[in-house]
């Protein structure tokens, strides 16, 4: 864990650095937000002669932002099906947005945002890892992940495809009638 306290500090100091320089827009909004996330992928060690394993999941992540138009944490907690197995992960999230795709005259269609987490499983998974995510019209999430699993010595290389569950919360015009 000594080894990743360099990288985390330095981290930290550009999300507040670039916190600072970002201006508000309409992605990554203040609150919180739950997704329903549908997983598929392969659990593979690239060194095996045998086929690489398949991995499928069903999770929810709730997230929150922390610094709006910018970075949210969340969780994962899940079932997974790898290795012929069923198990459960759990564990920490975070998303960073990188930036934004849209019109002039109609806004923000989507924004591509950098996705970093940590899940353990019961059946001994320890895995850290990361990837890319596209949120659509902050009603769903595309993307791509891989995660290292150190404890069972494999990668995790998965899709993903999420749906928001819970309402966005309107701004009100306070001179509307």
């Amino acid at each position: 864990m000594e080894t990743l306290r360099k990288p985390f500090l330095l981290l930290l100091v550009f999300v507040t650095g670039f916190a600072n320089a970002q201006q508000q827009d309409t992605e990554f909004t203040k609150g919180w937000l739950l997704n329903l996330k549908l997983t598929n992928g392969a659990v593979t060690n690239f060194s095996s002669t045998a086929p690489d394993a398949y991995t499928g999941g069903l999770s929810l992540n709730p997230q929150v932002t922390v610094v709006p138009g910018l970075l949210r944490v969340g969780a994962n907690l899940g079932a997974a099906y790898a290795s012929k197995k069923m198990s459960g992960l759990f564990g920490p999230m975070v998303a960073l947005k990188l930036t934004e795709f849209g019109t002039k005259n109609f806004g923000t269609l989507a924004n591509m945002h950098l996705i970093a987490e940590a899940n353990w499983g019961t059946n001994r998974q320890q895995m850290i890892g990361g990837g890319l995510g596209f949120e659509i019209l902050s009603l769903a999430h595309v993307g791509i992940t891989a995660q290292r699993d150190y404890k069972l010595n494999n990668w995790w290389l998965q899709s993903f495809i999420a749906i928001r569950l819970n309402k966005q919360k309107q701004d009100t015009d306070k001179y509307a009638r």
